[in-house]
């Protein structure tokens, strides 16, 4: 799966640029930009020396947009927003919240598979994280609860949402729909990989499919997201 950082900052970057002949420069001094910049670097100087990363990527963010409200007019604020904002998605969640939306992220991820696995009548045990098909046991771990890929997602989906064309609560209705997007994605790569391993053999689920299966998941997320995005506008 794509990582977050690893895209974030160039799109941000490029989306400014793209305005850049629209940038009006201040005239004046902006104190409000001053003490936030100022605020923000304390804290930054503060969590880099306490190797707090999660404080030391939320400051980063406040420095550049600070920066920003120190250099640029109004309407040229409005202009970036957006850009700006992006960045927040540079931001890595807390240990905390990941070990406490990982647990039922993969619940709700083994549970959805056996059931649907179950419907298509596939013999089928669930032991915990454990799902055992024909006698094959599938280890759902952490990584594989779909945390981490509902957050790229959510990254990905915000920036095609913002130009499409509808309204703000729409827009917001989309954006939202890619959690439970992202947790059926899931729920469908870990059914598909225990069809696999059932049909095929434990070893052709475990090999190259499971190491493309992020793959699956980003497509079947994707279209899913451009489809409820085509049915949000032709109702606007």
């Amino acid at each position: 799966m794509i990582t977050v950082t690893g895209f974030i900052l160039p799109i941000s970057c490029y989306l400014i640029w793209s305005v850049k002949n629209q940038l009006v420069l201040r005239n004046d001094f902006s104190l409000r930009g001053f003490i936030f910049f100022f605020t923000g670097f304390l804290l930054y100087l503060y969590s880099a020396y306490n190797d707090f990363l999660f404080l030391q990527a939320i400051t980063f963010v406040w420095i550049i947009a600070s920066l920003c409200l120190l250099r640029l007019d109004t309407q040229s604020m409005r202009l970036i927003f957006f850009p700006v904002s992006y960045l927040v998605f540079m931001i890595p969640p807390p240990s905390l919240m990941i070990d406490s939306l990982t647990v039922p992220l993969k619940e709700i991820s083994t549970q959805g598979a056996y059931w649907l696995l179950k419907a298509i009548q596939i013999p089928i045990k669930v032991s915990g994280s454990i799902i055992d098909v024909n006698g094959h046991q599938l280890f759902i771990n952490d990584a594989c609860s779909g945390f981490r890929s509902i957050v790229t997602l959510l990254a990905l989906g915000a920036l095609y949402i913002k130009y499409q064309h509808m309204s703000l609560r729409r827009k917001w209705l989309a954006f939202l729909s890619v959690i439970p997007i992202g947790i059926l994605g899931n729920i469908v790569r870990i059914a598909v990989t225990g069809f696999i391993s059932y049909r095929f053999g434990f070893k052709y689920a475990e090999g190259f499919f499971h190491e493309s299966s992020g793959i699956l998941l980003f497509a079947i997320s994707t279209v899913s997201l451009m489809g409820l995005s085509y049915f949000l506008r032709s109702r606007s």
